[in-house]
């Protein structure tokens, strides 16, 4: 019988795990029990990464041709030569002119720290190690003792820089695993001060040592304190306090941003969860099944070294009773490794074992094999993000008010100027860092006026919500002819649906007849995949599907027919929404809005003193099918208010998120806005998402040419002024109202100076308003622009488009074309994996 056989048939009968015994528990006294040694197969460790020198799990070398480049980069190892902002063939800041600025001042802090650094010059050099050593902490170490020499430096794992100027060094050292290195440190260039050769990294290197010396751990890309965690019992949670940190330039210079972070971990085991899945799964298979979708791509956290792995397999056919062969040749089982290593006494030597798939530096791959027992779950679950009482208990201790962040961030930056050690070694690389946050002017841009068919109302909180329930939509869509589709078991969630939109759809100016009807025996995928097959016709102007529950497979089979095979507008509803008395009316008055805007209607506009123009939003989604691709979003208004629109999806090899295809959707959006208007548009503004600061020259050199060339292919000289605005919602800049307390500034508040990027075109908005914890503000970064609008106008226009989200009666944090091309890369890359048919292209039916 096989290790996975045995095991399942142990668990499911509730005998005794492998290794215990009634009269005494393997690994708490008693010798382990003899095995026979397990095939070694493809994963036998080599030690790496996982050998007994305190570096985690045992790893094994997967044989991949790798290719050693000695070779010197000019601006140092894996840093590309930096670009200064000289040189960043962006758009400049333009100078503002007319004196007064639009809005009214507001007093800002903003959580960026002045890092002064003094007049000081820094030495790089180039390290190699023969034979090739893949472990930064053993070179690091190796490194370190020749500190006297080199002086003070900072190391990535192929550069080093340091204070110190010192002639080539080569010396020997051998690790504590035994194996004897050459090492060759060879100096390349003298980086004088503010070159603009020094990377900025170097820096954030240092910075991170200074966390270290805080006993701080990282995990991920950010740092935490496991000494001060918060246990959340009740829901098996626990939470260690961080911070997230980097340094950037700005206006002032060099600065420290700062911000809190939570890292949110869960107290039970993957082995916890393999013996919940298994005595809940009717079969081994079906068990087996449900551990693979559910725990491969996640990431877990080992205990004993507080490291984070991906899962990439589950290995059933090794165990901890299985061996590797050290790099002395030795073989040990893995439950003796981490015995002697790690004091872990394992108490199920049967359990199946996890693999991480570690890509080296320059090529080459890893296998570390992880034992579940000793890996902590990480991340949620669908099941813990649907649980309320859960969200909201996390939410006390990870939603920070303003003046509690600023406190703690204050006194952050006092604990690193008054450790006795990071201020030794600030002092030494001649850097000062200021404890209070950078002060900014700021601006309250005027609030917008919003406009139904027959109303308006002024929106100063950004918040409409209670005028949507009794205007009439700017322009409504009579729901005539639809199609319902509902299990037998959710009758009431339909009758309740059928009963109420009528009643909600009178204020809007929509009429709600009956639907046809289709009751469903089961709430299979085939059993809805069925029944739109045989029952959608092309007089019907929308289907609405209810799903007992939220699945994925039923929602993408819905989302597959209706947008491809049988095109055609859809709506799904999860039972649970229909379930409450208090907000049924409420709920159904947005499900038939989002159907209005399915079936090409308008909700609400806003004043556009701009003529002849097309607003562009496009995002980036990667695709979850398996395959090598990506989704491209792209949306364009085609109207003079700019609340319709026309959608293509463009596909491009994953991980890329430069676009490729944009002629076509360009092209074709230019072709519906002159059908629509009889003319084509003076001004093109694109608001593109997704895009970081190492790619913002990428998008001006790759994108805005595909813009152009599709210009002059209309030919009669066709050339619209053209501006592109790279979207950023994932900063850590925040912005506080400075008064009696930190507060969250009003929507509306802009920043354009001080904080901003030296040398850009840039802007911070807050445009939403939020009721919990702190706002974060969105970033700007005009990367092109031949429109001739002030920046003024450019943030105005920015702010309105915040507006016009119709999944939303409020403000959201980025412009309403860059969230719908989100929403249609979204639901593309996750349910449909191809091109939405043509005939859906110019109604909003992917909200």
């Amino acid at each position: 019988m096989c290790i996975r056989d045995r095991w399942y048939q142990r668990r499911v009968r509730g005998a005794t795990p492998q290794g215990q015994s009634q009269a005494q528990p393997q690994g708490r006294g008693g010798p382990p029990q003899s095995q026979p040694q397990q095939s070694q197969g493809r994963g036998a460790p080599a030690g790496g990464r996982g050998a007994p020198a305190g570096r985690g799990a045992p790893t094994t070398t997967t044989t991949t041709t790798t290719t050693t480049s000695t070779a010197v980069v000019p601006g140092g190892g894996r840093f590309p030569p930096r670009i200064s902002d000289d040189d960043l063939k962006v758009a400049p800041r333009p100078v503002q002119t007319g004196g007064q600025r639009v809005g009214r001042p507001i007093h800002l802090v903003v959580n960026h720290f002045k890092f002064a650094i003094m007049e000081q010059y820094v030495y790089q050099y180039d390290v190699q190690f023969n034979p090739p050593n893949d472990s930064k902490g053993s070179k690091h170490a190796i490194l370190r003792t020749k500190e006297p020499e080199l002086g003070k430096f900072v190391f990535d794992g192929t550069m080093l820089f340091s204070l110190k100027r010192v002639p080539a060094l080569t010396f020997t050292s051998v690790s504590p695993n035994g194996v004897s290195y050459t090492i060759e440190i060879t100096f390349t260039k003298e980086l004088p001060p503010n070159s603009p050769d020094l990377p900025l990294q170097v820096y954030n290197m240092l910075f991170r040592q200074i966390l270290r010396s805080l006993k701080m751990k990282q995990m991920g890309r950010h740092y935490f304190n496991p000494n001060n965690p918060t246990q959340i019992k009740e829901h098996k949670l626990e939470l260690w306090p961080g911070y997230i940190t980097s340094i950037n330039p700005n206006d002032t210079g060099i600065v420290l941003i700062a911000d809190i972070a939570h890292k949110v971990l869960r107290t039970d085991t993957v082995l916890d969860y393999f013996y919940e899945v298994y005595n809940n799964q009717r079969n081994q298979a079906a068990a087996e099944a449900m551990i693979r979708e559910q725990l491969i791509g996640q990431i877990v956290l080992t205990r004993y070294n507080n490291r984070t792995y991906r899962i990439d397999a589950i290995d059933w056919k090794q165990n901890p009773s299985s061996t590797f062969e050290k790099r002395s040749g030795e073989k040990m089982s893995y439950f003796k490794y981490y015995d002697q290593v790690y004091q872990r006494k394992l108490r199920d030597l049967e359990q199946p074992l996890l693999v991480h798939n570690h890509k080296r530096r320059g090529g080459g791959q890893e296998t570390i094999y992880l034992i579940p027992e000793l890996c902590s779950m990480t991340g949620f679950t669908d099941a813990m993000r649907n649980d309320f009482t859960l969200m909201k208990d996390l939410a006390v201790h990870t939603r920070v008010a303003p003046e509690q962040r600023g406190v703690q961030l204050e006194a952050f930056t006092k604990q690193i100027n008054s450790h006795e050690t990071v201020r030794k070694d600030l002092a030494e690389w001649n850097l000062l860092l200021s404890q209070g946050m950078l002060q900014v002017q700021g601006r309250i841009l005027p609030p917008e006026t919003i406009h139904f068919k027959t109303s308006k109302t002024a929106s100063p909180n950004a918040d409409w919500s209670n005028d949507t329930k009794k205007s009439v939509v700017l322009q409504p869509i009579d729901l005539a002819r639809w199609l319902l589709i509902s299990p037998e078991r959710v009758s009431q969630a339909a009758y309740s649906l059928v009963d109420n939109l009528p009643k909600v759809g009178a204020p809007l100016g929509i009429r709600v007849a009956k639907p046809q009807s289709i009751v469903l025996r089961d709430d299979r995928p085939q059993s809805y995949a069925n029944a739109l097959m045989d029952n959608i016709r092309p007089d019907l102007q929308i289907v609405v599907c209810i799903l007992p529950q939220q699945k994925k497979d039923r929602y993408d089979v819905i989302k597959q027919i209706c947008s491809k095979d049988n095109p055609i507008p859809s709506q799904c509803i999860v039972q649970r929404s229909l379930g409450k008395p208090a907000t049924l009316l409420s709920v159904c008055g947005k499900i038939l809005q989002q159907i209005n805007c399915k079936l090409g209607g308008q909700l609400w506009r806003l004043d556009i003193p701009l003529t002849s123009t097309m607003i562009i939003g496009i995002d980036v989604c990667h695709d979850t099918s398996g395959g090598s691709q990506s989704v491209a979003g792209f949306c364009a208004s085609i109207n003079p208010t700019i609340t319709r629109y026309y959608s293509r999806v463009t596909f491009q090899t994953s991980g890329q998120e430069l676009v490729d295809g944009l002629k076509v959707c360009m092209k074709e959006a230019l072709r519906k806005y002159f059908e629509v208007n009889k003319i084509l548009p003076e001004k093109i503004i694109v608001y593109r998402d997704g895009v970081g600061d190492g790619m913002l020259e990428g998008v001006v050199t790759h994108e805005v040419p595909q813009f152009q060339e599709t210009f002059s292919e209309l030919g009669n000289g066709y050339l619209p002024q053209l501006a592109v605005i790279v979207v950023k919602k994932r900063i850590h800049t925040r912005l506080f109202e400075r008064g009696a307390a930190l507060n969250n500034p009003p929507p509306g508040t802009v920043a354009d100076h001080t904080c901003t990027h030296r040398g850009w075109y840039d802007f911070f908005l807050v445009s939403q308003s939020v009721r919990q914890g702190t706002v974060t503000p969105t970033h700007y970064h005009v990367v092109y622009d031949t429109t001739q609008l002030s920046p003024d106008h450019m943030q105005m226009l920015t702010f309105k488009m915040c507006h016009l989200y119709y999944n939303w009666p409020g403000t959201i944090r980025v412009p309403a074309p860059c969230q719908y091309a989100h929403k249609l890369a979204f639901l593309v890359g996750q349910s449909i994996h191809c091109d939405p048919a043509p005939v859906l292209r110019d109604t909003l039916y992917f909200l």
